[in-house]
């Protein structure tokens, strides 16, 4: 193959590559100071309100992570399934403390985890088919959370905490809703693919490729017809999503 030819295939690669890097949705989530923190591959992300970058992050060590958590701004939490790892970052994007091997704490198959509103982690032990509390410090409070064998046969993917209301997600089940002393509320029906945020009082889900909204007081389930089919944030009344090289604005057509 002669060098001109070579030169050529590489700047095609590259533009392919470059072109399916930014037809992919990014996860990303805001914290309550209005900075979004997102997952870029191998890299975690975050921007202040401004959508300036605060800072970036990454272990190739522990491969890529799937999600961040940063219901507290001062220990955001990113997970990595393929180790079964977590590491906690403070707001400037730093490491506080080495990661944390899940496998030590004899979890061999955590489908998610989350921060608690009470304080520590939630963890989704897929094995035993049980959510686990843990401190701070990780440890185990001994406070648990039996998960439906109705279930059973799906497989529990995303897992979040909002106004004291624990929610997972079953891939094409649904969601799963418990309170904050570990009792089953309703469940909410949904043939959900992805993960999900929490838009005003609704939450924003995939499902075959197109976004929804399912409101939580009417529990209606109305389409979001949005420019591009990404899960957005809401920062300061904008609609945000990452295209892969920063943040842009999520136009509703």
């Amino acid at each position: 193959m002669n060098l001109k030819l070579l030169r050529l295939l590489i700047v095609l690669v590259f533009l392919i590559t470059y072109c399916i890097a930014r037809g992919q949705c990014n996860y990303a989530q805001a914290d309550k100071f209005d900075n979004v923190w997102v997952i870029n591959q191998g890299e975690v992300i975050c921007f202040d309100k401004q959508y300036n970058k605060i800072g970036t992050y990454s272990n190739i060590l522990l491969g890529n992570p799937s999600y961040t958590d940063a219901l507290d701004p001062f220990r955001v939490i990113v997970y990595y399934p393929s180790s079964q790892s977590i590491v906690i970052l403070n707001n400037r994007v730093a490491e506080i403390a080495k990661p944390i091997m899940l496998t030590e704490k004899g979890i061999t198959d955590a489908s998610a985890i989350c921060k608690s509103s009470k304080g520590g982690f939630w963890v989704l032990d897929r094995n035993n088919w049980e959510i686990l509390h843990f401190d701070s410090g990780f440890n185990q409070t001994g406070e648990r959370i039996m998960l439906d064998l109705a279930f059973s046969g799906s497989k529990p993917f995303f897992m979040q905490e909002n106004k004291g209301v624990l929610y997972v997600a079953f891939l094409g089940k649904g969601i799963c809703r418990y309170d904050s002393f570990g009792a089953r509320m309703g469940d909410i029906r949904l043939n959900i693919d992805s993960y999900f945020s929490f838009i005003d009082n609704s939450i924003a889900y995939q499902s075959k490729g197109e976004i929804y909204l399912y409101n939580l007081d009417s529990n209606e389930i109305l389409p979001f017809d949005l420019s591009i089919k990404c899960i957005p944030v809401k920062v300061q009344g904008q609609l945000l999503y990452f295209d892969g090289r920063k943040l842009s604005v999520n136009k509703i057509r």
